[in-house]
């Protein structure tokens, strides 16, 4: 990660020496849906195992080099899975419907490359990586329109890494703001299991993986 820090911190640099007069910079805040989901491998076979919908949030800021631009983010992201949990004790059996819920601050630094500048509008793909940090891991299982809540934190590490990428418009609105809208995908290249956790009984490693639609607004 230091590594990855001190490559693009020199890009920056570099990216500004060579084009100080079209550098501009942009602060703002978006939001939107995170559709993800926990991989595991081997496959838990979850029945109804599903993606799960969750918000994603922050605030962002943009150094515009003429076509290159670089985009640090700060988030936050909730994670997981749905899926169900079959009750075979009882005839006919029943499920209960579970959700595992990972909260994460994640801090993408992606680099930006504009492809269609069409008058307003400025079309660009982007994509770099994602160091995440852990908040909080919960399991909320409901039956019959109950719900319980268990801490499952100590089952996942408190960090992950990623690899995010999509693409994006920015939307001039004359003498106002600039409108940001996104589509991307994360995908996770660590193992995020914690070395005690109870999964590693059935399982030996999950990762995170999604896409996200976000909106924003920049100045």
């Amino acid at each position: 990660m230091k590594k990855t820090t001190v490559f693009c911190l020199a890009l920056v640099l570099v990216l500004l020496s060579t084009s100080p007069a079209q550098a501009l910079i942009d602060f703002g805040f978006k939001g939107g849906i995170n559709n993800s989901k926990t991989l595991f491998s081997p496959s838990l076979n979850f029945p109804g195992e599903d993606y799960l919908q969750g918000t994603t949030f922050g605030l962002f800021m943009t150094f515009n080099l003429g076509r290159i631009g670089l985009q640090p983010e700060v988030l936050y992201s909730r994670r997981g899975l749905e899926f169900q949990i079959p009750v075979i004790a009882v005839d006919p059996p029943y499920y209960i419907d579970s959700k595992a819920r990972l909260d994460y601050i994640e801090i993408p630094l992606l680099v930006r490359l504009n492809i269609l500048p069409a008058g307003p509008l400025k079309f660009y793909i982007f994509g770099g990586p994602s160091y995440g940090i852990l908040l909080k891991a919960e399991l909320a299982q409901t039956y019959q329109g109950t719900t319980e809540t268990e801490d499952i934190k100590s089952d996942f590490k408190n960090s992950a890494l990623a690899i995010v990428g999509g693409l994006g418009v920015d939307i001039k609105i004359p003498l106002l703001f600039k409108l940001t809208v996104d589509a991307r995908y994360h995908y996770g290249l660590n193992n995020i299991l914690s070395d005690t956790s109870s999964l590693l009984e059935e399982t030996d490693k999950a990762r995170n993986s999604g896409f996200s639609i976000m909106v924003g607004l920049s100045f």
